[in-house]
């Protein structure tokens, strides 16, 4: 019998199922406890408030598109650890399915460039 494979095969294994459950434990943050539903169809305020939250302000089959608020294309992995900076449409704009852009910083960061 291969070792080699072995190995390679039970690491894949391994990873495989790591990334599906830190996929699981991401779902898992966004999902509200029950629907969430934007006021009237309309898009709501969700400068300055945390990325999950933002999530929960949404109805449930908007289209959301996230932009680093920094500029450094950083992909949205983790969404606990963002905040929103700004957002389009503006608030009180009627969805009618259209799609929502979300500029994002981590926690630790301010909106615009640098961090603290």
């Amino acid at each position: 019998m291969n070792t080699d494979l072995t190995m390679k095969t039970a690491t894949a294994t391994a990873l495989t199922s790591s990334a599906l459950a830190l996929s699981a434990v991401t779902l898992s943050v966004l999902a509200p406890a029950g629907p969430a539903y934007a006021d009237g169809g309309t898009m709501p305020d969700v400068t300055g408030r945390p990325l999950v939250a933002a999530y929960q302000a949404l109805d449930y089959d908007t289209t959301v598109r996230f932009a680093d608020g920094r500029g450094a294309r950083r992909l949205v992995l983790w969404p606990g650890s963002w905040k929103v900076c700004g957002q389009s449409p503006r608030p009180g704009t009627p969805l009618d399915g259209r799609r929502v852009t979300l500029t994002v910083v981590k926690h630790s960061e301010r909106c615009g460039t640098g961090t603290g």
